[in-house]
């Protein structure tokens, strides 16, 4: 007896320790080809080895648990971007929440990579469903919302699972969620950061560990936004410290990144700045150094003297920060091969689109922030339906 059907096609029975291999299901078979090919390329955003489609491609064949994972991630992506409905995806989900939850129980068994990977997966599943709980203590709570946390991927890292270049990509790919996700509901990354082997330090590197840098950093700058500094005033020196090594970094950072070409805006219609890259990992890079500068101005501690002074000389932090926005947004639109970029771009208007009020822009903002929730498959941009009241488009 079969679970469910979807438009026409089985899948397959449940309860069986491992699914047939090659898959009997064209439309399993399908679904997984999408994570390979689709979905695989956000996870290995910045990884040059790839190694989520590696890993996923060569041990989906042997771990029900990885390979549910992938399915069902698959299946909402597609539900949600194809707009048709499907129960499909639920059903992959428990599936692998079943196999998943008995795998963390065993206490005395080393929890091998396909038990992170699946857990990594299935929160890009969990961000997919636009519901973002603020994360409750204890893991009861997490298992009751099946909601797996970043949390909860540390105490699997603290455990018994050994560190491997795998395991520092899923981290990194948590990381990268969790600043997203953290900014959207205004809330504080956490320690994540320090267990992603982020060399933080300005000394020369590969041009790889400097984007990872500029990735880490907003992560502080999460934390500082939305931590105790947005509840007590922030000590000068705290943000000075993470703006200096904004500028720093800038300084520093091989010449590599800085834009093979540039010009102040894409065309007389798009008043966006036009910057073309060669990599991911300088997209990455530019993006991630101005959502920090962003996130930053719009917690400067600076004293309401200083502001006032700062609108006489024209150059408010609500200038700035629209000109980094801009950046953000010019980059992805400058560089659409990359359309992870998108992200950047959806995130960085969620967080400060109402500062801008001029129809040319909006229009385009409004087109971005469509795209991106296209792109993701992602119901969570909520600020999409605000800002078009605010903007009327």
């Amino acid at each position: 007896m079969y679970a469910c059907r979807t438009r026409g096609d089985l899948i397959s029975p449940e309860g069986a320790e491992k699914l047939p291999w090659p898959l009997e299901s064209p439309f399993e078979a399908s679904l997984l080809k999408y994570f390979l090919t689709t979905l695989s390329p956000w996870f290995d955003y910045c990884d040059p080895h790839q190694h989520f489609r590696t890993y996923i491609g060569n041990n989906a064949a042997t771990d029900i648990t990885l390979l549910y994972a992938a399915l069902a991630v698959s299946a909402r992506h597609q539900s949600t971007s194809l707009n048709w409905q499907s129960h499909v995806a639920d059903e992959y989900q428990k599936r692998c929440l079943r196999s998943l939850i008995a795998a963390l129980n065993d206490q005395e068994t080393a929890l091998p990579d396909t038990i992170l990977a699946s857990a990594a997966i299935l929160r890009f599943f969990e961000e997919m469903t636009g519901n973002f709980p603020r994360p409750q203590p204890g893991m009861d709570s997490i298992r009751t919302h099946h909601m797996l946390s970043a949390q909860l991927l540390l105490r699997i890292t603290e455990g018994h699972v050994f560190r491997s270049s795998f395991t520092d990509a899923v981290f990194l790919v948590v990381l990268r969620s969790e600043i997203y996700v953290a900014n959207l509901t205004q809330r504080p990354v956490g320690n994540l950061a320090d267990h992603c082997n982020i060399d933080t330090s300005l000394e020369p590197t590969s041009e790889r560990m400097w984007a990872l840098r500029a990735i880490a950093h907003v992560a502080k700058v999460t934390n500082l936004a939305y931590g105790e500094g947005a509840v007590n005033p922030t000590p000068n020196h705290h943000w000075e410290c993470l703006m200096r090594y904004i500028e720093d970094w800038e300084r520093l950072c091989p010449e590599s990144f800085r834009p093979i070409y540039s010009q102040k805006q894409i065309s007389p219609d798009n008043p966006f700045p036009q910057l073309y890259y060669a990599n991911d990992y300088h997209v990455a890079a530019r993006q991630h150094i101005e959502l920090a500068r962003v996130l930053l101005l719009a917690s400067c501690p600076q004293s309401c003297l200083s502001r006032i002074q700062q609108r006489r000389m024209g150059r408010s932090n609500d200038d700035r920060i629209r000109d980094s926005a801009r950046i953000i947004c010019g980059v992805a639109m400058s560089n659409p091969e990359f359309t992870q970029a998108l992200v950047g771009a959806g995130l960085v208007i969620a967080i400060c689109g109402e500062l801008f009020d001029d129809p040319a822009e909006t229009t385009l903002l409004f087109r971005i922030l469509s795209e991106a929730e296209s792109h993701l498959g992602w119901p969570c941009l909520k600020a999409k339906e605000y800002l078009r009241g605010l903007w009327r488009v």
